[in-house]
């Protein structure tokens, strides 16, 4: 697998720990994990990233206005949350979802699938 630089947005420290962890076996390189919404808005305006992967709820608020950013930068997302798909606002629903609890094999899965993505934005 190419080398990917992740964004994680990810408010409770031991899912950050371990989506960080998991994330460099994998063999990427994680900017953050971050836990508010404007350090999140802060790295997503200023920072070069393949993908992200966001918790739904952070300190500050829903994670919306960093989806928008990024949907308009065409950077590929998955959202991280213990709510199911219909619990989210109508502008979160049609996202990749990676449900908590899960498996480290499930967030490489998740990531496989954000990595093809990536490749397919980058032939645009």
């Amino acid at each position: 697998m190419t080398r990917y630089r992740v964004l994680v947005v990810e408010d409770e420290p031991l899912i950050a720990f371990d989506i960080e962890h998991m994330l460099e076996a994998l063999g990427c390189d994680v900017l953050g994990p971050v836990a508010r919404l404007a350090d999140a808005l802060d790295l997503a305006a200023t920072e070069r990233f393949d993908c992200a992967i966001l918790d739904v709820n952070v300190r500050g608020g829903r994670i919306t206005p960093v989806v928008e950013m990024l949907l308009v930068r065409g950077v590929p997302l998955l959202l991280s949350t213990g709510y199911s798909q219909y619990a989210l606002p109508a502008s979160l629903a049609s996202q990749a979802l990676l449900a908590k609890p899960y498996t480290s094999e499930q967030l490489e899965h998740g990531l496989r699938i954000l990595c093809s993505r990536v490749t397919a934005c980058a032939g645009r």
